[in-house]
């Protein structure tokens, strides 16, 4: 019997080393290790030639600075350059240096001219006297002035300043606001002036500076006092303020001074008007 176990106990033995030699020998499931391989050499690459195809669009940072890069849009309520025409009616208070007085009251219709805004008008101006020259008339002296009348108006405005402005009182919308210098010609006509005169005096007469004698003698409803002034066209200078309103609504005062550009016998001389406007533009 120890004999057999003897035996066993040696067997086992046997077994398990050579298990441990089995397993530190190399075998073909075992990993190989890869050769280490000796450090390539890099080469140096060739250095890359600059591209200078763009130098001639290039710019100094401190050129830019000193330029124009864009512009910024302008906030427009109501844009009148793109408008077609206007119209409307126009009153007016003419403020000469004598002691009558004139009113005016009449139409317009403007439009756009490129960066201008053109305007005819058509007024009536009627002329009344006052306590100063109901007096004056009945002396020997007379003093300058133009009786009631038809105007004709031709008118440029050149815009200086717009934009859009927001009215204190709530129930107003906003409104464009545009300050434009103005310039004018106006042509006076006297009603019953070219009564009783022939075709060439007429044609002679209707676009001369001044008034003919014949004219001047057919001028009626003279105010007591009153020498007429013999000047037919008249050169205004003055300011506007436009303030439209979606989809077109608009009104304009304006003052305008006349400077005296008349041939040698007018007495008016300068002349002041404030007028107001109000219309609509399509």
């Amino acid at each position: 019997m120890e004999d057999f176990l003897l035996i066993r106990r040696t067997c086992l033995l046997v077994l398990v080393l050579a298990s441990l030699v089995a397993t530190a020998e190399p075998g073909a499931d075992t990993p190989a290790v890869p050769a280490k391989q000796p450090f390539a050499t890099i080469e140096p690459s060739a250095p890359k030639k600059e591209d200078t195809s763009l130098e001639k669009f290039r710019t100094p940072l401190e050129a830019l600075t000193e330029r124009t890069i864009g512009t910024a849009s302008r906030a427009v309520r109501f844009d009148w350059r793109h408008t077609r025409i206007g119209f409307g009616v126009t009153a007016s208070q003419v403020i000469e240096y004598n002691n009558f007085f004139s009113g005016r009251i009449g139409g317009f219709v403007r439009a756009p001219l490129g960066p201008l805004m053109a305007e005819a008008a058509v007024t009536a101006v009627i002329t009344w006297g006052s306590d100063s020259s109901n007096q004056l008339a009945l002396t020997p002296y007379r003093q300058f002035g133009r009786p009631s009348r038809a105007e004709v108006d031709f008118n440029l405005g050149y815009p200086l300043a717009e934009g859009v402005a927001t009215p204190r009182f709530g129930f107003l919308p906003a409104a464009e606001f545009v300050f434009s210098v103005n310039a004018g010609l106006r042509y006076r006509y006297y009603p019953n002036s070219l009564n009783q005169m022939s075709v060439g005096d007429v044609a002679k007469s209707v676009f001369a500076p001044t008034l003919t004698q014949k004219e001047l003698d057919h001028v009626l409803d003279i105010a007591p006092g009153m020498q007429v002034d013999p000047n037919r066209y008249s050169f205004l200078l003055g300011f506007s303020l436009d303030v439209y309103f979606a989809p077109g609504f608009f009104f304009s005062p304006r003052v305008m001074i006349a400077p005296s550009l008349a041939p040698s016998g007018s007495g008016v001389g300068w002349y002041w008007e404030l007028t107001f406007a109000a219309g609509y533009a399509l």
